[in-house]
């Protein structure tokens, strides 16, 4: 399934607004390629039931054991809790911490992937996925914040 507008339009404002580090790519090491920061449709690794693979999610490449990446992606992860109103995303999930569409944080366990210690991942339900009313209030805060 192609990307849906959320997607798509998540993906551009991003590149264009956000920190320069989204503009760049990350060795990875299983592919053995350098991959862009910024993921939304789903690579042939993802199965079933999967919110890339029905076109509704980013994954922002930032690892938190990286220190001036975790600390962007701390930013970003604010940066989406402020505009969640207007973003009407289902979950940010990041680090080992989840966050519904109503801001509530929950701990986040699992394995390694499903803790997402790698990546900021952001969905949306197949009812709000369509829509991108919401695009000047991400670009507002992008700029807002100092990306250093």
């Amino acid at each position: 399934m192609p990307a849906t507008l959320a997607v798509t339009k998540g993906i551009s404002i991003l590149r264009e607004h956000g920190p320069a580090i989204l503009n760049t790519t990350y060795r990875d090491v299983a592919a053995k390629k350098d991959l862009p920061r910024l993921q939304g449709p789903a690579g042939s690794h993802k199965s079933g039931n999967d919110p890339h693979i029905q076109g509704r999610a980013i994954d922002i490449i930032l690892f938190a054991n990286i220190e001036n990446e975790r600390v962007v992606a701390d930013k970003l992860v604010d940066v989406f809790l402020t505009v969640r109103e207007q973003m009407k995303w289902l979950a940010v999930v990041y680090n080992k911490k989840q966050w519904n569409w109503a801001g509530q944080e929950f701990p986040r366990g699992g394995d390694l992937i499903s803790q997402h210690i790698t990546h900021i991942h952001i969905e949306w339900a197949m009812a709000f996925a369509a829509q991108a009313t919401w695009e000047q209030a991400l670009i507002d805060e992008l700029k807002a914040r100092n990306w250093g």
